[in-house]
């Protein structure tokens, strides 16, 4: 069985690169990178040759510990785990989790990605070469067993976090904890590094090298130190705890991968609703919902999308991923990025800007993720229009308040309440120019994105290539416009304050007018293209 699914899984591979010639672009773009990073891996290694064993250790438990982070945060926050074989795919044919599960494992770890992350820390390893053979098996070992660990932890990390979202009983208490433990580990790197980069790596960093030594994210590459002193027994403990956890984590993979099996894909909410709010939004009266703001009243079909969207904001997992996974970036300026540089508390308005526009960045599949509504929509009429402004204002119901609030938050730490209307016009003008941005985005390159129901952190087949082309491009127009709502703010910070005043309307202007803008071509390109929409992302 084992030769059975890695045959089908390089027969998929095959099709996919005859296919489309893009994924073959990308697959030889990939092994160029990782070709053109072998020299500075070898030259890595022969530098920690140079390295006392206990320098040597802890550079290799820091890079362990950056290589098994990124392998599980990647996944769930930028680019989602490239899968060709799914397990919920199998689940039609029959087959038990014993007998595919050797196959599924086996093919995790023969992905390009895997294989040179296992070639590089396994060259990184043979840095102990000059210590004893014994030193050296051992270093070998602990690069293997940390391999291992990094793979099948990306594995479960997805599963279990798919599992756990769209289960609503578990959705709340996951998303509680996120914005939690983000708080906790922000406020932790700022107390950790607010006196600068060399007393955090002098103090703090240290104590948590050598704890991560102790875990099994650092314990593989810990044990050649002491192996390198004779300490043995540190050695077995060490080793014996990696491989455990490689069993563990081996465990919980079939473990989720039996349950794909038998858990089909489930798209409702579990239980019977007593009103559909799509529907009593759109039977609504003319002006739009006598509850709604003025700027948020519109037409029958405009209602409609927008309610629709609101409940997915509310309750599908897609998009409270979505929308817990911009919080990432402004996060990390603000309590790594800052205090690293030394930067001055000014830069901190940077941060709600960050969030404005990783909001309406991400909204640039935004069709593709509601692709099992776009048959309705097409056949609804020529409603373009209606159909993106819709999108918007279900986004900005949310947006335009959380961005808001961090604004706020902002001048309320920097005790700057003077420059609020420059940091507010910056952060609402970023928010809906890219929002524009995004919504022609979201019609000139859309890729499939993952149905309702299904894992949220998973890239769908044959979209990996697309979503990174799709992404720059949209990447490359939000830095073109963000610099006309935020160079006022800029100028009132350095310049005068009454740039402030200039900011607020600026960004006010700009924003909705690109945001105005945006919709309505983008509602054009809409009725245009349908056709080649439904084909793409359906």
């Amino acid at each position: 069985m084992v030769a059975t699914v890695l045959r089908l899984k390089y027969t998929t591979v095959r099709h996919q690169l005859a296919r489309e010639w893009w994924r073959a672009l990308l697959l030889i773009g990939g092994a160029v990178w990782s070709l053109s990073l072998v020299p500075a891996v070898f030259w890595a290694s022969r530098q920690l040759l140079e390295e006392s064993p206990d320098v040597r250790a802890d550079i290799l438990v820091v890079v362990a510990a950056i290589v098994i982070a990124g392998w599980i945060a990647v996944p769930l926050m930028v680019t989602g785990l490239e899968d060709t074989l799914d397990p919920g795919r199998f689940a039609t044919f029959g087959v038990s989790a014993r007998q595919i599960a050797p196959g599924l494992t086996l093919a995790a770890f023969l992905t390009l990605p895997a294989l040179f992350f296992t070639a590089a820390l396994v060259v990184l390893a043979l840095s102990w070469r000059d210590e004893g053979a014994a030193t050296l098996a051992v270093g070998l070992a602990g690069a293997l067993l940390t391999v291992a660990v990094m793979v099948l932890g990306a594995r479960v990390a997805v599963a279990w976090a798919a599992r756990a979202v769209n289960d609503r009983r578990t959705r709340g208490v996951l998303l509680i904890a996120v914005g939690l433990a983000v708080a906790v580990l922000g406020s932790v790197a700022w107390l950790a590094l607010r006196d600068g980069l060399d007393s955090a790596l002098e103090y703090e960093g240290q104590t948590l090298i050598e704890w991560l030594g102790r875990t099994p994210v650092g314990a593989g590459m810990a044990a050649t130190e002491a192996a390198s002193y004779g300490r043995w027994w540190p050695v077995a403990w060490r080793l014996g705890m990696m491989a455990a956890t490689a069993v563990i984590l081996a465990v919980a993979w079939r473990d989720s991968i039996a349950h794909a099996l038998v858990h089909p894909v489930h798209r409702g909410g579990g239980r019977r609703r007593v009103a559909d709010a799509v529907l009593a939004s759109a039977a609504d009266d003319g002006r739009g919902g006598a509850w709604w703001p003025a700027w948020l009243r519109a037409d029958g079909p405009t209602r409609a999308v927008r309610s629709r969207l609101l409940v997915s904001w509310a309750t599908d997992a897609r998009y409270l991923v979505a929308a817990s996974g911009v919080l990432a970036l402004p996060v990390i300026f603000f309590a790594i990025a800052m205090p690293i540089l030394d930067l001055d508390t000014r830069w901190a308005f940077v941060a709600p800007v960050i969030l404005a526009a990783s909001i309406g960045w991400g909204r640039h599949n935004d069709i593709a993720y509601d692709h099992t509504a776009l048959w309705l929509d097409l056949v609804s009429g020529r409603l373009g229009r209606q159909i993106m402004m819709g999108r918007a204002q279900a986004t900005l119901v949310w947006a335009a308040p959380a961005c808001a609030l961090a604004a706020i938050g902002i001048l309320a730490w920097s005790g700057r309440w003077d420059a609020a209307p420059g940091l507010m016009g910056a952060t609402l003008g970023t928010l809906g120019a890219t929002l524009g941005v995004a919504a022609v985005a979201s019609v000139l390159l859309p890729y499939r994105a993952p149905a309702p129901g299904e894992n949220p952190f998973g890239a769908e087949v044959g979209s990996l290539g697309a979503s990174l082309g799709s992404q720059l491009l949209s990447s490359a127009a939000t830095l073109v416009v963000l610099p006309l709502v935020t160079v006022p703010m800029v100028l009132s910070l350095t310049v005068h304050a009454g740039w402030g005043w200039v900011s607020l309307v600026t960004g006010l202007v700009v924003g909705a007018g690109f945001l105005w803008g945006g919709v309505r071509l983008a509602g054009v390109l809409y009725d245009a293209r349908s056709g080649r929409l439904l084909a793409r992302i359906s």
